[in-house]
């Protein structure tokens, strides 16, 4: 509505970008007409301004959508070569839809109107036995045309049979055409049709030497005109009166009239078309003021801004040892949470190849299976993704990515361990706010490499205790312990965290052996918020 709107106000860039923008809500495929229509009233648009590249790139995207060269997108093809000259391409084109019209069942029936649009260009290649044979063919089939189609074929007849020369069945067929057209009621030029027909009809009879009848037709014609008559039809009307004058009328002075008729018209039409170009020389010139002024303008304000700028910067010189602190204070900080992110993006290719795999080899035997731990999976990604952007997340979000990672752990060690989650003095939807990925890569280390190569049931818990500033995190396990841990273990993670643990709370990572049973117990605190706000 937008588009039609701009288009109806002359403006032709902003119509234009609102039928894009229209087209570009289809995605994937082209689900409905409406959709259809998107496209179609945006190449429409692009190929009555003559853009035919534009009118191309239309086409090819909904070729993209439709994945098949169905009928509108040859109808597009034909009708932009056509506008463009190419009569070759356009009749190629045009029998491609008629071929793929044949193949839709809901538009078998719009194809007479098609072979008549082809025996036009036939005729334009002088291809006229070709020409005449379609349209011969057509008629024969007249019962079964609807009343539009009919006023098409025999007014193409009537022209075809007038540049033959034979012009008595040319007369005939234009008649026709005429009559039809009166029957008609969805031609929104009918009354532009009628007045074109009238002055065909005129020129026959004028070259049968039927001069009163072709005064009769041509006086019609010239009672049709107004506003709604296009300018290339009063002109064809004026010049066949001036003919039909110069036939009829022994006194000069009558055909001087016509004459000056004819004269009067091209000349209002030539004032009209440099009255507007004198507007649009008026726009443009007023449009180039314009610029002028809003460059010195933008030159006053650079002006400005230089003088203000030097101002700051004896303000800072001035200010700059009071604010040195803050300064650096403010950079080790950005350095800290740089170090945070450069850990959690060291992590996500580790999770994103082993799950794969594993849903990899569940696809062939159980897809249901696999198709619930990729959404999973999808799920855990988009979490990892969110969490990575931030400085603080709040507890329940680094739960729920811990909880989806151990159940795809789970998915690639099936039935090997047991995970469980204990809350001392919190509750999983406290209002807390921790740094996010600091748990994950114990987990991770205690599932591949502390459980690996045992024979019976592994286990891994997480235990996380309130305190006063802190979260006490503590993750065990009853596996091979520390010696096969560090041997394995992910160090660069490890040692960052230990080394951004360090530098905000003072407190890095403890590793040790369970006394009392094999297994690795990890121990250390997470710094944490009541808001998210660093």
């Amino acid at each position: 509505m937008l588009a039609n709107y701009y288009r109806f106000k002359k403006s032709h860039d902003s119509a234009a970008i609102y039928f894009h923008k229209a087209k570009d809500f289809v995605k994937d495929s082209i689900k409905n007409r409406l959709e259809l229509k998107y496209f179609f009233n945006c190449w429409k648009f692009h190929n009555e301004q003559g853009n035919y590249g534009d009118c191309f790139t239309v086409i090819n995207d909904y070729k993209k959508l439709v994945r098949n060269e169905d009928s509108y997108y040859q109808y597009m093809l034909e009708n932009t070569y056509k506008s463009n000259g190419n009569i070759k391409q356009a009749l190629k084109h045009n029998k491609l839809q008629i071929k793929a019209k044949l193949q839709e069942e809901n538009n078998r029936n719009d194809i007479s109107e098609d072979f008549i649009i082809q025996a036009q260009y036939e005729f334009k290649l002088n291809n006229k036995n070709r020409a005449f044979f379609l349209l011969d063919s057509i008629s024969k089939l007249e019962n079964k045309l609807n009343t539009n189609t009919k006023h098409n074929l025999f007014r193409e007849l009537g022209i075809h049979k007038f540049y033959e020369k034979d012009y008595a069945n040319s007369v005939k067929y234009y008649l026709k055409a005429l009559y039809f057209l009166s029957k008609s009621t969805n031609n929104i030029n009918s009354k532009n049709e009628i007045a074109g027909l009238h002055k065909n009809i005129s020129e026959s009879y004028i070259h049968l030497k039927k001069l009163q009848k072709a005064k009769k037709h041509l006086d019609s014609a010239k009672n049709l005109i107004d506003n709604n008559i296009k300018s290339t039809t009063i002109r064809s009307i004026l010049q066949t009166q001036l003919h039909l004058s110069f036939l009829t009328d022994k006194n000069i002075d009558q055909v001087n009239i016509n004459l000056d008729s004819l004269y009067s018209y091209q000349k209002n039409k030539y004032n009209k078309k440099i009255e507007n170009e004198l507007i649009e020389l008026k726009k443009a010139s007023e449009r180039e003021k314009k610029i002028i002024a809003e460059k010195k303008e933008l030159e006053i304000k650079n002006l400005k801004r230089l003088y203000g700028l030097m101002v700051l910067v004896v303000i800072f010189i001035t200010s700059g040892y009071l604010f040195y602190k803050q300064r650096k204070y403010k950079f080790e900080k950005q350095n800290l949470q740089m170090q945070q992110r450069l850990l959690r993006l060291q992590m996500n290719p580790h999770f994103t190849f082993n799950t794969l795999y594993a849903i990899q080899n569940k696809i062939e035997e159980t897809p249901k299976l696999a198709t619930k731990y990729l959404l999973k999976f999808s799920r855990l990604l988009r979490l990892i993704l969110e969490n990575s952007t931030q400085n603080y997340i709040q507890l329940n979000e680094e739960i729920e990515a811990l909880q989806k990672f151990i159940e795809l752990q789970q998915l690639r060690f099936p039935e090997t361990f047991n995970f469980q989650l204990n809350l001392i003095n919190l509750e999983q939807d406290d209002l807390i706010f921790i740094p996010p990925m600091l748990i994950q890569p114990f987990i991770e280390n205690s599932i591949d490499h502390g459980l690996s190569d045992i024979n019976y049931l592994g286990r891994v818990t997480l235990h996380l205790a309130r305190k006063n500033e802190t979260l006490l995190c503590t993750i065990e396990d009853n596996g091979n312990g520390l010696s096969d841990y560090k041997k394995n273990s992910k160090i660069s993670s490890t040692k960052l965290i230990d080394s951004y643990l360090k530098k905000v709370i003072k407190k890095g990572v403890t590793i040790k052996n369970k006394s009392k049973e094999s297994g690795v117990l990890v121990t250390f605190e997470i710094p944490y918020k009541l808001s998210d706000n660093d």
